[in-house]
């Protein structure tokens, strides 16, 4: 089979590897859509989180169960599904409470295990997700980045009376517009230099958007997010939230940066950590994929075969890239 593999700071390549076998207790999932996250945009820029060299990337995905291992129960061949590739330890304490996003240890597949850029991959039955027959693969493929924005806001504590300002109108911050305005939020701003990505925002669902942070220290919101990762824009949310207001970090930071921490103390903000979903919010977000307009499937601005891997990601990371979310679909 073709999988797509990492060899080292921008070489990924398309190999041809052996087929996994389906041993007992196992899953073999022949995958419809993998998608290219910000999380592989740092393996491919920096060679972070990344366990081994030649390593299958890839985390997001959809498919359809091909082969089922000796031992499995409650799952048959033809079953369309989506995986928690979340990856802890399995034996500290989050993870004995399942919260295995806050494990000390967490990896991802495509990180420290085969990862989805396949055609084929092998899943712990337990860590599958059933997708109802009526959603689209394609569409299926958006769970796990909706289950960040759904964890996002969660954490930032977003309510219908929120004012909330998005930095950064990638995958992320434009899930987050979608899940927002479904939870009824009333004014959602956001904050990109990318004009055709503020183009979408605004058609999914933005009430305003701004290419700057507002001069006016008078104009700002209740909640900021910060989905960019880094310094100028980590400190412009600081200016931009309102006092006793809440600034939601669910950006990666390829390099170090200092703050200002006046901000935090002055205005007496609130600052909170997002980091991946827990399991009820992927279950939520294939709910909310079943129910949800189709507009939702916008943020989808190229779906390329996996050959084309490596063009995918120079699309991602060419300055002023206006791509949103990329979808590889093998054995296309």
């Amino acid at each position: 089979m073709q999988a797509a593999r990492f060899y080292g700071i921008r070489d990924v390549r398309v190999d041809d590897i052996p087929k996994p076998a389906c041993s007992p207790g196992q899953v073999l999932v022949k995958v419809a859509y993998a998608g290219i996250c910000g999380s592989d945009l740092h393996i491919y820029r920096k060679e972070m989180f990344v366990k081994y060299l030649q390593e299958t990337m890839g985390h997001e995905f959809s498919g359809t169960i091909e082969e089922v291992g000796a031992g499995v129960g409650g799952w048959q061949p033809g079953d369309q599904v989506v995986g928690d590739p979340r990856v802890g330890c399995g034996s500290c304490a989050w993870c004995l409470q399942g919260a295995y996003n806050l494990c000390p240890d967490l990896g991802f597949i495509g990180e420290v295990s085969p990862g989805c850029f396949a055609e084929y991959i092998l899943a712990d039955p337990q860590r599958l997700l059933r997708i109802p027959p009526a959603v689209d693969l394609r569409r299926a493929a958006l769970v796990e980045p909706l289950a960040v924005a759904l964890h996002l806001l969660d954490q930032g504590a977003v309510t219908g009376d929120t004012t909330l300002g998005i930095i950064g109108s990638g995958p992320i911050g434009l899930l987050t517009i979608v899940a927002a305005k479904a939870l009824g939020v009333r004014q959602v701003a956001v904050l990109d230099i990318s004009g055709p990505r503020l183009e979408l925002a605004r058609r999914i669902g933005a009430d305003r958007t701004l290419t700057a942070f507002p001069e006016d220290g008078t104009d700002t919101v209740d909640v900021a997010v910060e989905a960019v990762g880094v310094a100028s824009t980590l400190d412009g949310a600081f200016k931009w939230v309102r006092p006793e207001g809440r600034l939601a970090m669910v950006a990666l930071y390829e390099e170090p940066v200092t703050i200002d921490p006046n901000y935090i103390v002055g205005k007496e903000l609130h600052l909170v950590g997002v980091n991946a979903y827990t399991t009820a919010d992927l279950e939520r977000a294939v709910g909310f994929l079943a129910t949800c307009p189709p507009d939702i499937e916008q943020v989808i601005s190229h779906v390329l075969p996996l050959n084309s891997v490596a063009r995918g990601f120079e699309l991602l990371t060419t300055p002023g890239s206006t791509c949103a979310k990329i979808l590889l679909a093998p054995g296309t």
